[in-house]
C-alpha cells in the first residue's frame, strides 16, 4: 500500500482551530472513526503513545508531528492531515524541547501497512519546502491531497 491509497478528503481538514495538540488529535480521531478507518480506542492510544514517544518534527522551515499508533487500533490504513490555522505545540521527537507545528500527518497505518515506506513518503514531503508552503495555503482537503499526489 503506497501513500496515496491512504489519502481521502474526508479524512484531511484544512483551516482548523486548535489549542492543543490533544484538540487536533480528536478532530482528526472524529474524522477517522466517523469514516470506519479506526476502533474507537485508536484517540486514547495515540495520546498515550505521544506521552512516550513524542512526534514533533523540526524542518529547515517547517515543524510538523505524525502522531500514530500500532495496528491493533486500526481498521483500514489511512493518513488523516490537519492544515492549522495557528502552530501547536508538539514535543520534539529527537530532545526534550517543543515545536510550533501547522502540519499533522495522523498515521493510522492497519498490519496490511508498510511503515517505513510510509514515514520515508512522508519525511520526503516534510523536506520539500515548496510542497510544504502549498499545503499550508491549500483552501480544500483536495487541494491538499493533489498536492501530496502531485
Amino acid at each position: 500500500m503506497q501513500l496515496e491509497d491512504m489519502l481521502f478528503p474526508e479524512c484531511t481538514l484544512v483551516h482548523v482551530k486548535a489549542d492543543r495538540k490533544e484538540d487536533v488529535i480528536w478532530r482528526l480521531y472524529e474524522k477517522l472513526l466517523q469514516n470506519g478507518r479506526i476502533k474507537e480506542s485508536f484517540y486514547d492510544a495515540v495520546l498515550e503513545r505521544e506521552k512516550e514517544y513524542p512526534t514533533g518534527l523540526k524542518f529547515e522551515e517547517w515543524e510538523v508531528a505524525i502522531p500514530h499508533v500500532s495496528p491493533e487500533h486500526v481498521l483500514a490504513s489511512t493518513v488523516a492531515i490537519a492544515v492549522l490555522d495557528e502552530p501547536i505545540e508538539f514535543k520534539r521527537m529527537d530532545d526534550d524541547s517543543f515545536v510550533h507545528v501547522k502540519v499533522v500527518f495522523n498515521i493510522a497505518l492497519g498490519k496490511d501497512g508498510k511503515q517505513i515506506e510510509i514515514l520515508q513518503d512522508i519525511m520526503a514531503i516534510f523536506s520539500n519546502s515548496e510542497k510544504m508552503e502549498r499545503i499550508v495555503n491549500a483552501e480544500s482537503p483536495e487541494e491538499v491531497i493533489s498536492i501530496i499526489k502531485g
